[in-house]
C-alpha cells in the first residue's frame, strides 16, 4: 500500500505544470507565477524595455504596454493584456527584454524569458550562436532564429 501511495504522489508531482515560461494575462484575482509581475495586464519577468515593430515594412511600432497582434488583414497594436486571436508579440528581439533575457517565440506569443525553445528576432544579433540566422516569412513582422533560412 505504501509503495502505491508513493508512486501516486510521484506521478502527481511529475504532472505539475511549469508556469515560469509563460506570458499569462493577469489582473485582480489572477496572480502571476513566482519571479514575474503583472505589468500592463501580462505576467512578465521585467518591464518592457523597447517597442515591437508591428508592420511588414518596419514603419510602425507598438507603444510600451502594447503587443503586436497578427490579424488576418495584417498586424496591429493592442493593449498587452487584451486577447489576440492569432500570433502576437510582446517583444521582437533582445532589445525589448531586461538583462540577459531573450525574446522567445514559444507558442502563439513572443515574450521575454531566460531561455527559449524558439527565439524571436529582428536581426542576427537577437539570435544565439546555436541558431545564428534571423529568418522571416510573410506571417509576422518578427522573425525566428534558425540555422538556415
Amino acid at each position: 500500500m505504501r509503495g502505491a501511495l508513493a508512486w501516486l504522489v510521484a506521478l502527481i508531482a511529475g504532472c505539475a505544470p511549469d508556469y515560469a515560461h509563460t506570458a499569462f494575462r493577469c489582473g485582480p484575482g489572477h496572480d502571476c507565477p513566482p519571479d514575474q509581475a503583472c505589468l500592463d495586464g501580462r505576467c512578465r519577468r521585467g518591464a518592457a524595455a523597447g517597442s515591437v515593430v508591428c508592420s511588414m515594412t518596419d514603419e510602425h511600432s507598438c507603444a510600451l504596454g502594447e503587443q503586436c497582434c497578427r490579424y488576418p488583414d495584417g498586424p496591429g497594436c493592442i493593449a498587452a493584456g487584451d486577447p489576440c486571436p492569432a500570433d502576437s508579440a510582446l517583444c521582437d528581439g533582445r532589445e525589448d527584454c531586461q538583462g540577459s533575457d531573450w525574446c522567445c517565440a514559444d507558442g502563439h506569443i513572443a515574450f521575454c524569458d531566460a531561455a527559449c525553445d524558439r527565439y524571436a528576432c529582428r536581426d542576427k544579433d537577437d539570435c544565439p550562436s546555436t541558431v545564428p540566422r534571423c529568418c522571416f516569412d510573410d506571417a509576422t513582422p518578427w522573425g525566428h532564429c534558425a540555422l538556415d533560412c
